[in-house]
């Protein structure tokens, strides 16, 4: 294990009425890691914000990973503190250069190859003008970087899951948890593309069958098993795409800890980032 860690909580956000969120804990073995609990309540009831934060703060906090598969940060201009704006074209906040620079470098770079040759997941689709008060980086680079998510996932930064993850983001700091040290930003299906490939990522909540796809999903991550304890968690996770994206996220950041993958760098670091398989 490159990083200390050694439970991982995955957290699928939904709504704040909790309804469609639902929460994955992993544990680390000596071959592996092992999936403890999957749930969409506690107890009886719904993942409220007070329900959720209590959950992920019941540990040790210093050996605890949480991956939530939502926005943790605003996009620049939403967390700008000038007073006058000076404009995309003039801005000299990092993240900002970055998106009028190598951000809009890959965006063109997608749109001047022929339709064969982009990544699946960006054909047939109008490219994005990109905009700081709506785009971050780190969706950019996974977009139309490495077509590992759909350009609909641009803008993701400012909806109502966005902007409770980013309050769940400040309550868990008064518990321990900091931003790239033990908590992290994920995408389930950023992550599947990158480990089973984009049929993989699309197909399991749309095909036919998602239960067949997800479960070949699960064949595919070998260091993966599931508890004795939890013999129903399996079926929970086959049967319920919240209870699936909570796994996955779990288990990108046991990756994560286990393979060492690096840190945000430059702006990066500020602007957000999405954990993904290097």
């Amino acid at each position: 294990m490159k990083r200390p860690f050694t439970t991982f909580l995955g957290v699928d956000l939904g709504g704040g009425r909790g309804k469609t969120t639902a929460v994955a804990e992993l544990r680390a073995t000596a071959d592996g890691v092992e999936v403890c609990e999957v749930a969409t309540r506690s107890d009886k009831l719904a993942w409220t914000d007070e329900t959720l934060i209590h959950r992920l703060a019941d540990g040790h906090v210093e050996a605890t990973v949480v991956a939530i598969d939502a926005p943790l940060t605003r996009p620049a201009c939403n967390r700008c503190e000038r007073p006058v704006c000076p404009g995309m074209e003039a801005c000299v906040d990092p993240a900002v250069v970055w998106l009028r620079t190598e951000g809009r470098s890959l965006v063109r770079k997608v749109a001047a190859s022929v339709s064969g040759d982009r990544p699946r997941v960006l054909q047939h689709v109008a490219q994005a003008r990109l905009a700081p008060y709506a785009h971050r980086g780190t969706e950019v680079s996974l977009t139309y970087g490495r077509g590992l998510l759909p350009v609909s996932s641009l803008g993701a930064g400012n909806g109502g899951i966005a902007a409770r993850a980013g309050q769940l983001r400040r309550r868990m700091r008064g518990a321990g948890f900091e931003l790239h040290r033990n908590l992290i930003e994920v995408s389930p299906a950023a992550t599947i593309a990158a480990l089973c490939g984009l049929r993989a990522s699309r197909g399991y909540k749309r095909d036919a069958d998602p239960w067949r796809t997800r479960a070949v999903i699960l064949e595919r991550l070998s260091d993966l098993t599931f508890a004795p304890r939890s013999r129903m968690a399996r079926e929970d996770v086959l049967q319920n795409d919240h209870c699936f994206d909570a796994l996955i996220s779990a288990y990108t950041a046991y990756r994560w800890a286990h393979d060492g993958w690096p840190d945000p760098e430059g702006s990066f670091a500020e602007d957000g980032w999405i954990v993904v398989p290097p």
